[in-house]
This record gives structure tokens, sequence and C-alpha cells, in this order.
């Protein structure tokens, strides 16, 4: 039934809505098994590692404390001896000084390492040969060591030798010996733990000076410390239980490291026991899970039967709807379908997309499911606040198409020229539009060739003088001053004839970038043809102000250019004529020119300003 349910192409929508539900369902609670699972998994592991943690923290304090109990009595023992008060060790036992408890028996050997008096009847007489008494002997800065559990050569009594260095002052007198029974750390710890639950003391050389499991104790087993602590934040990580080294059994392992003493506490819990809670609770997640997904597939049955008559039912609907969306599609403007939304006093408020070919609603940027739906005033404010929800509701009261063209001013169409087309339906209007900005564009361009000289940019002869028609007529208004300016490259010829029009046509757009950097942006600059070049100036400031722009070009276009990896000087010759506040336009142009050339045949790189009209000329540099 499933593998006849994955044939999604064959189905109709109905058919595959019920099956992505029975998906989904299935889908949801698969996931919602799976996250329960793992909360339950992690809940209890996080409760065993806590409970671990608890027991380490006790062990470790109960180890320091016994440590430093026999720590205690083994440095009195040193002070008596080295004092020279020889007090018998069995009468420190009997005043309590030595524990029975903690302290199996208590020797000391001098330093040749035979034993010269002890709390145990019996003893080793010799222990010389011992790693511990060796250590003593070798390292003078070594005062006490928790050696590796020992066996008694001569009672075979099993003990943690925690053993101190007699001697002053770097001397070697021997060595006191407190034997510790290993089952004093653990095994009281391990009595109260889950089966298979391992407690011990491991020293930081990797020997276990106890190790309990299920009331079985040992020790000397070995294992590297660092990788210990490490497989503890591991199993706190990834809440995955870790494979003893020992023994091979799977455990969640907790350790503490013990201040005082270098030893860990080591309680590392099976991961049998510890998460058998979890495998009850899984079992039952898992059977409500399954229950849920076979209730869900039978009701998908029922439904998918009912989604098979659904489906049939709307074909002709769908033959139909594929013919009109047909023709939409097809059309080569962007349409929209819309049904008009009025108040109580039926003014027109708004009109809602019904319908809309893949064009339409690119215009907006969205697909047509997006579109269908929306208000036109939401897609486009600026119709309800620009007042032409007038011309809307004008063509659905008079049921007249209209057509008109405009430029958009609402995102994302900013700018786009579009033209529209209004058509009357029942209930609303079909809105035609085409997008005539490349229309528009190429009449500007087209506008913007006819002004601007194709070379440089400058404005061309032709505009520059209407430009200046037009300023000269501000400036007789305002009474503020106007400066127009004539200039002619000196040299240029040579340019053009010794390397190239190619090389003088890169002098000019270099003169004309030259002209704008030192221009206002309210400054005009045009080319008038060949090299001569015009600027004109308006609201010029001061006879000072106009001087300092006339020395300004001067001294940055005399700077030389670079031609074919050469320096060319091309100089500036430049007339400057002030605008009286009544003369047309040709006389200042005149004027301009006189000065221009005044200034080449004076000495060329210089500027030359005019006086006023029928006046003398002034000359600067």
């Amino acid at each position: 039934m499933i593998r006849k349910w994955m044939r999604l192409p064959r189905l109709r929508t109905a058919q595959a809505l019920v099956v992505a539900c029975v998906l989904l369902v299935i889908g949801i609670v698969a996931l919602e098994a799976a996250r329960t699972l793992r909360h339950e998994y992690r809940s209890r592991v996080d409760d065993v590692l806590a409970a671990g943690d608890r027991t380490a923290q006790k062990l470790a304090a109960r180890t320091t404390e016994v440590f430093d109990g026999v720590n205690q009595a083994t440095l009195l023992v040193k002070f008596l001896t080295e004092q020279g008060a020889n007090a018998p060790l069995s009468a420190l036992r009997t005043a309590g000084v030595i524990s029975d408890n903690l302290v199996q028996f208590l020797y000391v050997a001098d330093r040749r390492g035979f034993v010269s008096t002890t709390t145990a009847a019996l003893s080793a007489l010799n222990v010389a040969d011992e790693d511990f008494f060796k250590h003593h002997r070798r390292e003078a800065d070594l005062d006490v060591l928790v050696a590796p559990v020992w066996v008694d050569p001569i009672t075979g009594a099993k003990g943690i030798p925690v053993t101190r260095r007699l001697g002053a002052h770097g001397s070697f007198d021997g060595v006191i010996v407190a034997m510790v029974d290993p089952a004093a750390l653990s095994l009281a710890y391990a009595r109260t733990e889950a089966e298979g639950t391992a407690v011990g003391i491991l020293g930081a050389d990797g020997i276990y000076r106890s190790r309990t499991v299920d009331g079985a104790l040992s020790f000397g087993e070995r294992t590297d410390p660092a990788q210990l602590v490490a497989r503890a934040s591991n199993v706190r990580r990834t809440g995955k239980p870790v494979k003893s080294p020992i023994d091979g059994v799977s455990r969640f392992v907790s350790a503490a490291k013990i201040d005082k003493y270098p030893l860990y506490a080591v309680v590392a819990v099976d991961a049998r026991h510890a998460i058998g809670a979890y495998r009850q609770a899984r079992t039952k997640v898992l059977t409500w899970a399954a229950l849920v997904i076979v209730v869900t597939l039978l009701a998908g049955s029922l439904l998918l039967e009912q989604a098979r008559r659904l489906d049939a039912s709307r074909r002709i609907a769908r033959k139909a709807e594929a013919a009109f969306r047909a023709t939409l599609e097809g059309s080569l403007d962007a349409v929209a379908i819309l049904e008009a939304k009025y108040d109580a006093a039926h003014r027109l408020q708004d009109l809602t997309v019904t319908d809309c070919n893949s064009l339409a609603a690119g215009l907006f940027g969205l697909d047509r499911e997006s579109m269908v739906g929306r208000g036109l005033c939401e897609l486009a404010p600026s119709l309800r606040s620009g007042g032409s929800l007038k011309f809307f509701d004008e063509v659905i009261r008079t049921q007249r198409r209209k057509q008109a063209e405009a430029q958009a001013t609402d995102p994302p169409l900013v700018g786009k020229w579009l033209h529209h087309q209004l058509v009357p339906l029942s209930n609303g209007v079909a809105l035609i539009t085409r997008d005539v900005t490349e229309k528009k564009a190429a009449e500007a361009a087209l506008a913007t060739l006819a002004r601007s000289d194709g070379l440089t940019g400058l404005s061309n002869r032709r505009h520059f003088e209407e430009v200046l028609e037009q300023a000269l007529a501000r400036a007789a208004r305002s009474g503020d001053t106007l400066a127009l300016m004539y200039l002619d490259l000196d040299g240029f010829k040579a340019v053009n004839d010794s390397f190239g029009h190619a090389a003088g046509d890169a002098v000019l757009v270099e003169v004309a970038r030259r002209l704008r950097s030192i221009v206002r942006v309210t400054d005009t600059v045009g080319r008038l043809g060949g090299d001569e070049f015009a600027v004109l100036a308006e609201s010029a400031g001061s006879l000072q102000d106009v001087q300092e722009l006339g020395r300004r070009l001067v001294d940055v276009l005399r700077e030389a250019h670079e031609v074919s990896q050469k320096k060319v000087g091309v100089t500036p010759s430049v007339g400057v004529a002030l605008f009286d506040g009544k003369e047309r336009s040709q006389s200042l142009c005149e004027r301009a020119d006189a000065a221009m050339y005044r200034a080449k045949t004076t000495g060329k790189s210089r500027y030359v300003l005019a006086a006023a009209h029928h006046g003398a000329q002034l000359e600067a540099v």
C-alpha cells in the first residue's frame, strides 16, 4: 500500500494531499518518538552521571580523610624518632594515634632497610629492595609517598604503603611505612552502588590502589589517568558509555582528582544496568508510535478513496481553467483582473487582484499565487494617495476603456515607464500594462545625443547656447554675476600631427575631465568644436573669484599630458567676459572670444579678462 502511495506523479492534487498528510503525520510521529527517546535517554544518563559525580566526590573526600589521618600518624612517629624519643609503636596504637580501622600495621626501617620497630607480630625484616624504599633513598625532596599495593613477604598481608622519609637536612635515616587496608577506601562505597559499578582509587602513576566491582576487591590494574579523564569528559559530552580497558565492560565514567594526593577517585556505572529504565520507556514509546502509524495508514486509505472521487469531479473545471490560463499567459502584456471594493457610501476603496498572468506578478517581484488576493492599493500605494483611483472608478461607471502612460513611483517599479489600458468588466476592470521604459530610455538617449558632444560627453555648441540664453535671463532678473569663458588649446595641432588623431582625442577627453574637476556642479562646460571649449559660471561671485577661476583653469590645463609614454605640453588661452546685465548672448560671446584671441596673441598659457561692453580690456595672467 505504501509503495502504491509513493507514485506521486500519477496522483491528482487531492490524492497527493492525502498522501502528503499521511506521510507528514508518520514523520511527525517518528520525529516525536525519536525526540522523546533522546530526551529520556539523556535524562537518564544525566542522572547516572550526576550520581556518579556525587559518589566520586564523596570517595575523594573519604580518601583524603584516610590519608590525612595516616599522614598525621607518620608525622608523629617521624618527630619522635628524629628527636630520639623512641616511643614504642604499640603504645601509639594503644593511645589511638595509629587507627586500627585504617592502618593494618606500621613499622620503621633504618637507612639500610632493616625494620627496627613494628606494630605487627610478624613483618618483613628488610625492605631495602622495595620500590618505595628506593624512591626515598634516591629522592631527597620526596617526603610522603602513596605507593601501589604491596604484599608483605612474611605475613602475606596486602596494603597500600604510605611511606615517609626519615632524616633532617637532606640526610637519609630510613623510612616510616604505614600499611593502609585497600578495602577501607572503596569497599564501603561499592556496596551501595548498582550491579556492575566499578569504584576505585587510581594513582597518578596509572596503577589502581583499590578497585571494587560487585563486592570483589582488586588492585594493581593499570590505566592511563589522562585517558580516563578524557573518557569521562567524552561520556559527559556525548552521553555514550565507554568500554573499560580493564574488563571490557561499557560504563558511564566519573572521575574526581584528589588535590592533596596524586590520586583519582573513579566511579564507573555499568551501562546495562544504568539505562534499564530507559529501555522500558523505549518499548512503550515505540509501541505507541506503531499504533499511531497503523491508525494513520488506515485513515489515509479511506481519505485516499474519497480524494480519487474529488479529483475526478475537478478535471472538467481544470480543462476550462487551462484554456483561460493559456490565453492569459499568452499575452505579451501584463494582465490583471481586478474586482472593485466599495465602502458603505459606494465609494471605490480598492481593487482586489482575482487573477493575473506571470508578467503582471513579475512587475511587483511576485509569483501569480502571491499576487492573487492582494489589494492593488497595497501593491501600489500611490494609486490612493495620488488620486488615480478615480480613473478606475470612471471606467467602471462609464463602462468605457481608458489608457494612460506614467512613470511608476512605487517599489519595485520606481522609475519605470508604464503604459496602462483599463477595460471595464461587470464588477471591476481588466488592467493591461506594458513596460515602455526602454522606449522612453531610447527617446531620452536620442535627446541626450542631440545635446552632448560625442567624444567628451560635454554639452555641444547647440546645447551650450541654449543653456547660455536661459542663464542670461536668470542673471538679468537676479542681478547675479555671470562669467563666460572661452578657451582654446595651444599646441594641440602638433599632437594630432605627431601622434595621430587618437592621441588628440585622448587629450581632448583629459581636458574635459580637468575642466569638470575645476568648476562647480552648477556650472556648465561645453565643447564648441575642435579644441575649443567654453565654461559658463552662474553666480560667479566677485571679480577676484572670477580671476581666481581663470588662474585655476590655466594652471590645471597647462599641466603636461602623457601621450605614447611621452610628456606633451598643451596650454590654454582663456578669454573671460562678465555679463553686464543687459547685453545679448551674441555680444557676450564675441567679447569672450576676442579676449581668448588676445590671450593667444599675447603669449598664450594665460587668461584675459574682457572689460565691460565697449570698454578697454584688462589682461591678467
